[in-house]
């Protein structure tokens, strides 16, 4: 009866290690994020930056910049919440930032969902031949499926 419960509790101590390090293993696979990064358009640049903090927060932020005047801005974080991960977006125009649940991560890919945000509900990130691609998709007012994508290059 002794050796069962302490079973149990070995058992329990061990899927408690596991998911503590897949949770760090998901962080460390994100690191590929962190740098300074530039979209190139005809009439604006768009401008997104990581930085590590500590192996459970990565922050930064994104800005749009036309003419000299920046028209878009938002801080950001990437950050370990118990067993989970959270893209974390705060942007004027929400009353309050909005989480985004980490679904799917690779060494070169990250998917984060919030179902019940308005839109974006999807945001993917992909490293691609040294370039980072973004994109942002969900329903739009229109109550249609929609997709935004960003290609950047690192900044030199």
């Amino acid at each position: 009866m002794q050796s069962t419960g302490i079973l149990k509790i070995l058992i329990f101590i061990t899927s408690l290690f596991i998911n503590y390090t897949m949770a760090q293993t998901n962080m460390q696979k994100l690191e590929w994020i962190i740098d300074s990064w530039v979209s190139e358009g005809v009439e604006s640049n768009s401008y997104e930056h990581w930085e590590k903090l500590s192996d459970e927060l990565f922050i930064g932020g994104s800005e749009t910049v036309k003419n000299g005047d920046t028209i878009f801005s938002e801080k950001l974080k990437i950050v370990k919440e118990g067993e989970e991960i959270f893209y974390i977006a705060d942007v004027s125009h929400n009353p309050a930032p909005v989480k985004f649940k980490l679904t799917s991560v690779s060494e070169t890919e990250a998917v984060f969902e919030n179902p019940e945000h308005d839109f974006p509900q999807k945001i993917t990130y992909k490293l691609k031949e040294g370039d980072l691609y973004a994109a942002i998709e969900g329903n739009g007012k229109d109550r249609k499926w929609k997709k935004v994508e960003f290609l950047m290059k690192r900044m030199k």
